[in-house]
């Protein structure tokens, strides 16, 4: 019978998970405060969903100048009371200084110079744009291998030990040739940067790595999961390339929609109703039930579900887009044709909902700490200042600030000089981790069930009943199928092949599902039929 052995003891002060913007700003934090920090990454320095963009540019929203009571209103407004104030308060107070954190990784961060206020938001605030990823991610790589952190590519965490509520350690695998070997590291404080759920999702806007298996590696541990059901899907490009972030500002400009066929797909609206949708629709990026327009995603959604054949809806636009000579349009379709390849009304253009990010994820305090003692998350992975719905260039932000916070509060813990524990306990917590990985073997299990086969159907389910278009129907079906998977599924057995990462993938997915089937009604990005 296959074993999981722990074959290696490290031990840090600080475990960082995640090397995207999140990740990388907590490591130069730490390094900035001393902290013996040891930063893992499933891929490459610079890997993450941050670095993953694909387009033009990237802004982040930061507090102005007078501008408190106005920000607080329109984080309040558009997450319809599902906001934690003490982490807005934070995020409202610190952003103009954390702003300076992405300079320090490697970008060159400047102001947008216009005043259109951010997706959602009524009023206007500076928002500073970012671009150039790939340059990015060298530099970041020169910046951390310069600190004193200890990095480790290719390295996943798979399990989180605690004991009375206190983390005690932590468990990754580290990929070499292949091949895949198990390290315990001693630990009392962690940070989880490892990026949000999209990726379980068969269209999405991540890096393939992304899975969000931390979150249910951190549920097990004991901390909470909240605000899942309010996930993020923006329209990408289908055709006539996959998985590009679509420009809604140019749908202002669409004449027709159809299916592959060519049928139209809102002939049951005047050319009047048409219009005054699109140019409602133009104006912000997320499906949202609480803005005008939605009835363009349930329109395109409810098609794609009930013709599974069909990859997207497709866009036939009017010449006027190009004419139109505002920066924000022209700009973006000179990256769009030069850098991508894509002419709007050249090319057949088709788009679908893709999952991009989520407003919920693990709940944390003002300092990023999770109801465990010592675990903290920021960025994708935790539950931010989002609600129901967020605004846009928060979620960046988000990361920059309690990833400063976070390690601050880390920093004045090590400051009190906590003994480090005796090695019989490091022992003790190393045999716990055997134990609890383990128990994971599932006897009963069809072997033949590969671990890409298991992700290869949660991605396909997931697109097809968690998307936009949601029923209580399909999410029991949906419920039911996971956990189908789950008994026919060893992890142990396909641990050489991310077996245990993508067991908690599925355990993700199935928070999920619990999450939107606890939603009673429609809010901000959940949309439940009737």
């Amino acid at each position: 019978m296959q074993k999981i052995t722990l074959s290696e003891t490290i031990s840090t002060d600080l475990l960082i998970v995640g090397t995207g913007i999140a990740g990388l700003s907590a490591a130069v934090e730490a390094d900035k405060q001393g902290i013996h920090a040891t930063l893992i990454s499933k891929s490459v320095i610079g890997s993450g969903a941050s670095y993953f963009p694909l387009k033009a540019t990237l802004g982040i929203q930061i507090t102005g100048e007078d501008d408190r009571k106005h920000f607080q209103q329109d984080i309040e407004r558009v997450g319809n009371g599902r906001n934690n104030p003490s982490v807005v308060k934070a995020y409202i107070e610190d952003s103009p200084q954390a702003i300076e954190l992405l300079k320090e990784i490697g970008f060159q961060p400047w102001r947008r110079s216009d005043n259109r206020p951010a997706c959602f938001a009524q009023y206007s605030r500076p928002i500073y744009l970012i671009n150039h990823w790939r340059d990015a991610a060298q530099r970041a790589t020169q910046i951390i291998r310069q600190k004193r952190t200890a990095v480790y590519e290719n390295a996943t965490l798979i399990q989180i030990i605690t004991e009375q509520n206190q983390v005690k350690g932590a468990v990754f695998s580290l990929e070499n040739n292949g091949s895949l070997r198990y390290i315990f590291c001693q630990t009392e404080r962690i940070i989880l940067a490892s990026g949000g759920i999209a990726g379980l999702y068969q269209d999405n806007l991540y890096p393939a790595d992304v899975l969000g298996a931390s979150h249910a590696i951190a549920q097990q541990a004991g901390a909470k999961l909240v605000n899942l059901a309010f996930i993020q899907f923006i329209p990408a490009f289908v055709e006539p390339k996959y998985k590009v972030l679509f420009g809604e500002h140019t749908l202002k400009y669409v004449e027709k929609i159809t299916d592959s066929q060519g049928n139209d797909l809102f002939a049951h609206l005047t050319a009047e109703q048409f219009e005054q949708m699109m140019l409602e629709r133009s104006h912000y990026a997320p499906f949202s039930v609480d803005f005008a327009g939605v009835e363009f995603d349930l329109v395109m959604m409810k098609h794609l579900l009930e013709n599974p054949q069909e990859k997207g809806v497709y866009l036939h636009y009017k010449p006027a887009l190009y004419q139109d000579q505002e920066e924000f349009y022209t700009v973006y379709l000179k990256w769009l044709n030069e850098e991508v390849g894509i002419h709007l009304l050249r090319d057949t253009v088709a788009i679908a909902p893709f999952a991009h990010s989520c407003n919920g994820g693990i709940q944390i305090n003002q300092d990023g700490e999770s109801a465990v003692k010592g675990l903290f998350a920021i960025g994708e992975i935790s539950h931010c200042i989002e609600g129901a719905n967020r605004l846009g260039g928060n979620s960046v932000g988000g990361g920059l600030v309690f990833a400063k916070r976070a390690v601050k509060k880390i920093a004045q813990e090590l400051s009190q000089h906590t003994p480090m524990p005796l090695k019989k306990d490091e022992q003790k917590w190393l045999q716990q981790a055997e134990k609890q990985l383990n128990q994971l073997k599932n006897p009963a299990a069809d072997n033949h069930l590969t671990a890409s086969e298991v992700l290869s159907q949660i991605r396909g389910l997931m697109s097809r009943y968690a998307n936009v278009y949601r029923t209580r129907h399909n999410l029991q079906f949906l419920r039911t199928e996971l956990q189908r998977l789950e008994q026919r599924f060893d992890p142990i057995a396909h641990h050489q092949h991310r077996g245990i990462e993508i067991y908690y993938a599925l355990k993700t997915a199935q928070a999920i599902v619990e999450n939107i089937l606890a939603e009673k009604t429609s809010l901000g990005a959940n949309y439940l039929a009737s």
